[in-house]
């Protein structure tokens, strides 16, 4: 019997990827379970892209610290913190850049390593998915190109695996743009449609519940 199979993309590379104190529990918690045989993860290789740009334009660290520097700066001058509050102060900001700095200059060495993780399936864009791009974008989704690609990437790969025999798929996808269903919990008629089609089981979270039980009625789960 083959194994379930869990879709993920550039969301939860980054929260796998990212400094130390911005990863995700439950991003390694599933990356565990599929450790543990529980499912597969699939993965499109242009996610892996992605993240190498996004990470560290996402986390670079003066910006943010440099808003604290300024505020500490200005609340000294107004006699609202103290001159060892200050100091104590910067001596954070200069660990927070430095480990910062250091967690972002891994970042290549560390997608390198998760490509080879022998549980994680990366598969590279085929034909059909170009072509599905395409036809993808030629409906009313004001989705960004990268957007349209994953997507139709995981559309393609659920259907080939399908075809190989895999009885079930679930997506783990936080990227609201992506998720079948509004902030309200409506559905978004064609992007539901579209994982109804392909028989894709959407998941906002990386929790994954349930995996062990076919749902009744493929869709979405919020």
């Amino acid at each position: 019997m083959k194994p379930n199979v869990i879709l993920i993309e550039t969301n939860w590379v980054v929260d796998i990827i990212a400094p130390a104190h911005l990863q995700s529990p439950q991003a390694f918690e599933l990356l565990a379970r599929a450790e543990a045989g529980e499912f597969e993860l699939h993965i499109p290789a242009l996610c892996l892209a992605e993240a190498r740009e996004t990470i560290p334009r996402r986390h670079a660290s003066k910006s943010r610290s440099d808003d604290f520097r300024k505020f500490v700066t200005w609340a000294k001058n107004e006699g609202k913190v103290n001159t060892q509050d200050v100091d104590a102060a910067r001596r954070i900001f200069d660990k927070f850049d430095g480990l910062v700095k250091g967690e972002l200059m891994k970042v290549p060495e560390r997608l390198n390593e998760l490509a080879d993780h022998p549980n994680l399936k990366v598969f590279a864009l085929s034909q059909p998915m170009l072509e599905r791009q395409v036809s993808i974008g030629a409906m009313d989704l004001e989705l960004k190109p990268f957007d349209l690609a994953i997507l139709a990437a995981i559309l393609v790969r659920a259907e080939d695996l399908q075809q190989e025999g895999q009885s079930w798929l679930g997506f783990c996808e936080l990227d609201s743009d992506l998720q079948p269903w509004d902030r309200s919990g409506a559905p978004k008629s064609i992007l539901s449609d579209l994982y109804s089609a392909s028989r894709i089981w959407v998941y906002g979270d990386f929790q994954v519940e349930d995996v062990d039980e076919l749902p009744e009625d493929w869709g979405i789960s919020i």
